[in-house]
């Protein structure tokens, strides 16, 4: 937990340095939004949460393991429990490249090397930093990647009321449909922290769960450069696309990196060639999962 909360503290602090909204109407950042607000009482109307597992509430905002057990929960981590989380994906020799917590100053490098290198990623994006840098979701989404949502204010899920999961949610899918006219359709819950009231309620507001494939493919890209070296990312990386690729390369592997920092980018620049030289082909989630429909289709608000 200790790393988890640098994490946190890093998120923050890369943030603040332009802790501006550019469009207004939308909740403070860096907090959860108010449930009691016009726009999250109407959202709330038009969804039924009532068959919703009565789950006890975890506790901060990078919420540790309960330590009391509970049937059925199946929280991710604590009870080791994917459920039918998207952890791995639908096409064989398929590696979809995902990036968590941006928009950040930084989004722009790395997307000028993805457009290079005629690459397409999945986004996972935290409204807080959408609406302070919406040009760079606009370029974005022009450029052919794929967007999908890590909340609000990046706390974690199984700590909120379904009512805070809500306004988390749809605030930043409200944002980025103002951006891009595409309502978001794949959520990231935030540490990979969630447990069957939280997928209940994700999967009440049309969205589908996306996870990573688990240890290595987690990359731990956060750490750097202080806590782990980009020698040992990469290696070890190599080491899991090798076991990959001799267990017959069946269905696609998700990794989960981050585009918080320079140290974050030049990495994601080192591990795309490892997949390229082992021809496995590179993409985003939509893609690994042969999904024609990367965005939810329903025109309700």
């Amino acid at each position: 937990m200790l790393l988890k909360s640098i994490a946190v503290s890093l998120l923050v602090a890369v943030g603040a340095i332009h802790a501006q909204a550019v469009i207004p109407g939308y909740p403070p950042l860096y907090e959860v939004p108010n449930v009691n607000s016009r726009e999250v009482k109407r959202w709330l109307k038009q969804i039924d949460l009532s068959g919703a597992p009565k789950i006890p509430l975890n506790v901060g905002e990078v919420p540790p393991c309960p330590t009391e057990p509970f049937p059925d929960r199946c929280n991710k981590w604590c009870d080791q429990c994917n459920a039918d989380d998207l952890f791995f994906c639908r096409s064989n020799n398929t590696w979809a490249i995902t990036f968590d917590d941006g928009p950040q100053l930084i989004t722009p490098s790395l997307l000028d090397y993805l457009k290079a290198e005629k690459l397409k990623a999945t986004f996972f994006l935290v409204g807080t930093n959408v609406v302070q840098r919406p040009d760079i979701v606009r370029r974005q989404f022009a450029e052919g990647h794929h967007l999908a949502s890590h909340t609000w204010s990046h706390k974690g899920l199984t700590a909120l009321t379904n009512e805070q999961i809500v306004a988390e949610v749809k605030w930043t899918e409200k944002l980025v449909r103002e951006l891009t006219g595409r309502r978001l359709k794949y959520v990231r819950p935030p540490y990979g922290d969630l447990d069957n009231r939280v997928r209940y309620v994700l999967k009440k507001l049309g969205y589908t769960v996306a996870v990573w494939s688990g240890g290595e493919f987690g990359t731990n890209d956060w750490m750097l450069p202080n806590l782990i070296t980009e020698k040992e990312i990469v290696d070890t990386f190599a080491d899991s696309l090798d076991a990959y690729v001799a267990g017959g390369r069946k269905g696609g592997v998700i990794s989960l990196e981050h585009d918080l920092d320079v140290h974050m980018v030049n990495l994601a620049k080192k591990l795309v060639p490892l997949g390229r030289a082992r021809n496995i082909t590179v993409t985003d989630v939509a893609g690994c999962q042969k999904d024609k429909f990367p965005y939810q289709r329903r025109r309700d608000d």
